[in-house]
C-alpha cells in the first residue's frame, strides 16, 4: 500500500494544537473527550471509594489515573516520531496502521490493563485492528545509515581495480558484514543506490538476491524461503554473499574472481614481503 507522505505532511503542517498543547488534545477533539471521559470516571470511582472508607481500592484506582496519563504522553511521543520519520522511514515495516492512528482515523480506548489503545480499520482484513503504545513504537524502522557507506566502498574498490596486482583496498567480508550488522532490514527493503533503478533489479537489493536464485526458467527453489525475517545475516548468507560478490566482481573482474595471473602476482608479493622480513632479521643478528 502506497503511503500518502505529502497528505500526511499538510496534516501535520495544518494541525489546530501546537507545543503548548495537552497530550490528550493532539488526537483530534472525539478522542480527547474519550480521555477526558475515562479519567473523569476515573477521579469519581476513586472518589467514591474514599468516602466508603476502602483505601486500598481507592489506591489502585489512584495509580490507574497516573498510568492513564503516563500512557497518553507516551502515544504523544509515538506521533511526534511518526512525524518526524515520515521521510526516513523504512519500507521495511508496514506503516498503514500508524499513518491513520497518528492522523486522526483511530479511535482511543483503554484496556483492562489501563494501556493506551488506537483502533483503525483495516481495509485488508475488512475488520478493526487495536494496538497498545508499545506495539505501534514496534513499527517504526528507521532506513538507517548505510546507502552512503556502501557507496563509497563501491567508489574505492572501483578506483583500485586490481591496479598492479594490488589486493583490494580494505577487507571487503569484514566491510560488508560490519555494514549489514544493523542496517540489514532497510537493506533488503529499501532501493539500494548502486543498483541500477533500470535494470533487472529495479535498484532493490532483494530483487537482485531472488534473480540470482532462480533457475533458467525464473522459478525460484521450492524450499526457498521468502520470509523477510529470514534474511537476518545473523542465520543467512544471503545478503552477505550478493554485496560482497558484488565488490569481489567490480575489483577483480566480471567473473567475481582473480585471475591466475592476479593471483600469482599478489602471492609472489606477500612471499616476497615475508622474505625480505626473515632477510632484515637475519642481518640484524649479524
Amino acid at each position: 500500500m502506497t503511503r500518502d507522505i505529502e497528505g500526511m505532511e499538510r496534516y501535520y503542517e495544518n494541525v489546530p494544537y501546537g507545543d503548548n498543547s495537552l497530550a490528550s488534545e493532539i488526537h483530534g477533539t472525539e478522542n480527547e473527550e474519550i480521555i477526558k471521559q475515562e479519567v473523569k470516571r476515573l477521579v469519581q470511582l476513586n472518589d467514591s471509594l474514599l468516602k466508603q472508607g476502602l483505601k486500598e481500592e481507592a489506591s489502585k484506582i489512584e495509580k490507574m489515573i497516573y498510568h492513564i496519563d503516563k500512557e497518553v504522553a507516551n502515544a504523544e511521543v509515538v506521533k511526534q516520531e511518526h512525524a518526524a520519520s515520515l521521510r526516513s522511514t523504512s519500507n521495511w515495516g508496514d506503516m498503514s496502521f500508524l499513518d491513520k492512528a497518528m492522523t486522526e482515523q483511530g479511535k482511543v480506548g483503554f484496556n483492562e490493563e489501563g494501556k493506551f489503545t488506537m483502533e483503525v480499520f483495516d481495509e485488508r482484513s475488512n475488520g478493526f485492528v487495536s494496538k497498545t503504545t508499545e506495539a505501534m513504537s514496534m513499527d517504526f524502522e528507521e532506513i538507517g545509515d548505510w546507502m552512503q557507506p556502501l557507496m563509497k566502498l563501491k567508489e574505492r574498490i572501483g578506483k583500485a581495480k586490481n591496479n598492479m596486482g594490488n589486493p583490494p583496498p580494505f577487507d571487503i567480508n569484514y566491510a560488508v558484514n560490519n555494514l549489514i550488522k544493523n542496517n540489514w532490514k532497510s537493506m533488503i527493503a529499501d532501493p539500494d543506490p548502486t543498483l541500477d533503478p533500470n535494470g533487472p533489479s529495479k535498484g532493490y537489493r532483494l530483487q537482485s538476491i531472488l534473480l540470482d536464485a532462480v533457475d533458467e526458467n525464473g522459478n525460484l527453489p521450492k524450499d526457498y524461503n521468502l520470509d523477510k525475517n529470514s534474511f537476518d545475516p545473523t542465520n543467512d548468507t544471503r545478503l552477505f554473499s550478493s554485496i560482497s560478490k558484488e565488490l569481489h566482481n567490480t575489483f577483480y573482474g566480471t567473473d567475481g574472481s582473480e585471475s591466475k595471473e592476479t593471483a600469482a602476482t599478489v602471492n609472489k608479493k606477500q612471499e616476497n614481503s615475508e622474505a625480505e622480513k626473515l632477510m632484515k632479521r637475519l642481518d640484524e643478528k649479524a
